[in-house]
């Protein structure tokens, strides 16, 4: 929350512990909702993710949130992934910064800007 707070959005806290978001950014255009996720769990040079609820041990779908923003602790790190980018996966591996190959998920890592673009709930 500090993060985003520091680049300028507004937040908002779900009340209670009903819904699968963290929070809701407003980036004065639109409202996305946020799932955060960290890791620090290096295997093989990559970093495992799960990306699912754990209480219910499901995944996530669009109607749901928006976006998982997954903090890699040890580097820190952001990758701000589109709710598309994880359907039907409960397991991500993020490479580390500097990785010298393919990075599926190269284009998501500090790209806080996709909060601001223009699907979503937008406003104005």
């Amino acid at each position: 929350m500090h993060k985003a707070t520091s680049m300028g959005f507004s937040l908002a806290l779900p009340y209670g512990h009903l819904h699968r978001y963290d929070f809701i950014v407003d980036s004065g255009r639109k409202l996305s909702r946020v799932q955060v996720k960290t890791t620090s769990f290096l295997v093989r040079g990559v970093y495992r993710l799960g990306v699912y609820n754990y209480d219910s041990q499901t995944g996530y779908d669009e109607s749901e949130i928006d976006f998982v923003a997954v903090l890699i602790t040890p580097e820190g790190v952001w990758h701000m992934l589109p709710v598309r980018e994880i359907l039907d996966r409960r397991t991500l591996f993020l490479r580390p910064n500097g990785y010298v190959g393919s990075d599926p998920y190269a284009h998501y890592r500090e790209a806080w800007h996709l909060l601001r673009e223009p699907d979503g709930l937008t406003f104005g």
